[in-house]
Order: C-alpha cells, then structure tokens, then sequence
C-alpha cells in the first residue's frame, strides 16, 4: 500500500526533513512526498525541486506533489506540521478539513502547547507528540542549508510504542534522519522546552546572547528554570532530578552571541512573535495549576508592554 508523507511548511525544519525525504523516496512508487508550500519557495520547488545542504554534502530532491494549501494535497497517511507555532489557528481550521481517521499530525513546533491544542481540535486521525533538534535556515527559495549536520527528531506517545510508530521511524531513517520513536515523548519535548522557552524570556527581556544571559543574569535564568520545572511535574511530566543541571550545561554549550529566535524577532519588529508559546503558556499554566511563575510573569507583562499589547491572562 502506497504510503504519503506531507509536510506542512517548507521553511528551515521543514524544508530540510521535507528535503531528506523528497531525495530518498523521489524514485520510490511506494512512499509520496507531498510539500505544502507557498509563494516564491513554492515556485522554486516546482521548477528546481529543493536543495538541502548539510555540512560538506548536498541533495537536491523533487517531491511528489507540491501544492499551495494542504486541500490540494489528496489522503495523507502523515502530516509533518513545521509551520511557525503563531500561525496554529489557521492550520488547525485547515487539517480539520483534510484529517481522516488514517491520518497522523506530528507537530515538530516549537513549545508544548501545539500538541495540546491539535488533540483537542482534531476530532479524527491521531496527533503523536513530536520535537527536533536541529539549527537550520531558508537560505532562499528553495535551498535549505544546515551547517553543521546535526540533527535529530523524536515522536511518540507517553506510554505506547505503536507498531505504526516504528514504521514512520523506519520511513525517515531511510532517508538519513536520526529519527526516534519513544513511549517517554512529553519527557522529551519537556526537556527542550524548559530550555528554549527560560533563554527565549531571559534573551529577549534582557536584550542579549545565550552567552550574555548566562554570564550576567545566571540567577534569573536559574529561577526561570525553576518555575518550568514546576510547570511541568505540576502537569505530571516525569523529569530526572538533575534535569536544571543538565539544561544549564546545555546552554552553556551555546555559542556565546548565539540567540533565539524570539529576541531575533523582537529585534527586527516582527508583528508575529513566539512571546505567547515560550512566555505566556508558562504564566497561564502557572495559574491553571496554582504554582508560582512570578519571574515569568513580571517578564511577560514587560515584553507584551513592548509589543503595546495589553497584559491579558485568561
């Protein structure tokens, strides 16, 4: 039976998964890669395919079908969903018009609270809870470049190792992504997101580099870290005890002048910016289970001052 992947979002993550799976299967008449697509990139994808750079290689790959709304995509077994986590609400009107009950939504957004809000909206298919690591761009239409190679997703559910699960690992590790289906997945996605939502607020409200934040504001990410781990094992996420320890080597890891994608947007006046899924869902979860996000919560009601929203929890 004929298999058909579609991923939702060329842009660095998608692209490059999307581009990894369009070079392997391009030949394949098993497995179909479907790119939902827009614009310019769009248009370089249909009439060059796309190019993926990772490290000293390169591949240029032709998905099956490349559309501009996932409607035109036909039946998918699977969707990749790498869209930025801002534009969720428009996506989650649009799947609910192509999800069949074969259907599987992975989201590899960043944060926690896309996975939560496609269960609740998607009354068919199944939604697998999903993250990655990796540091990628569109260079420009069509080309996709990951300098360093790395790369990494995870995906699953808490508690059930499906066999369906270990063959869509199966599909993307055929096409050179380190792939990993877990039974132990909130864990996972829990761990990168105490991570990237503690340096997104400190990096973005203190205006510096992961460098920078943790050489002169170590005691405020210490306790952004502590408030979501609180978070999370108030939500019943099982995490290891040393988890701050290991989230703090990990930043320290970071390029000095490296930042986050959050305090890039702030710097370049974006209209649409992550504030509400790295900043916001830590105060709502915060009041939601009675623990005590204080820190999270004056930085929230400072960088939405800067936006000139008002300050709104509900």
């Amino acid at each position: 039976m004929k298999v058909r992947i579609g991923i939702l979002g060329i842009g660095g993550v998608g692209g490059f998964y999307g581009g990894l799976l369009a070079t392997h299967y391009q030949k394949n008449s098993d497995v179909e890669i479907v790119f939902i697509a827009r614009g310019a990139n769009l248009e370089a994808i249909t009439e060059d395919g796309i190019k993926v750079c990772e490290k000293e290689k390169e591949y240029v790959g032709r998905p099956s079908l490349a559309v501009d709304c996932i409607q035109k995509a036909g039946k998918l077994d699977y969707i990749i969903l790498a869209t930025k986590g801002y534009d969720l609400e428009g996506i989650i009107a649009d799947l609910k018009q192509v999800v069949k009950d074969q259907t599987v939504v992975i989201p590899l957004l960043n944060g926690v609270e896309a996975y939560e809000k496609l269960v609740e909206a998607l009354p068919k298919g199944a939604v697998w809870q999903g993250c990655t690591y990796i540091v990628t761009r569109l260079i420009k239409p069509g080309v996709v470049d990951n300098p360093s190679g790395r790369q990494r997703v995870l995906f699953g559910l808490d508690g059930a190792l499906l066999s369906r699960m270990k063959t869509f690992e199966q599909l993307l590790v055929d096409a050179g992504i380190h792939a990993v289906a877990t039974n132990e997945i909130s864990r996972e996605v829990w761990e990168k997101y105490i991570l990237v939502s503690s340096s997104a607020t400190a990096t973005t409200y203190y205006n510096t580099t992961f460098g920078g934040v943790m050489e002169y504001h170590a005691e405020q990410m210490n306790q952004l870290l502590h408030e979501t781990v609180a978070v999370a094992r108030a939500k019943g996420v099982k995490l290891s005890d040393d988890i701050i320890t290991v989230v703090q080597d990990r930043l320290r890891a970071i390029a000095y002048e490296a930042t986050t994608s959050m305090h890039s947007d702030f710097l370049s006046g974006k209209q649409h910016n992550e504030l509400s899924i790295m900043t916001g869902y830590i105060v709502k979860q915060g009041k939601a289970l009675g623990v005590d996000v204080w820190l999270y919560e004056q930085m929230y009601h400072s960088l939405k001052q800067r936006t000139g929203e008002k300050y709104t929890i509900e």
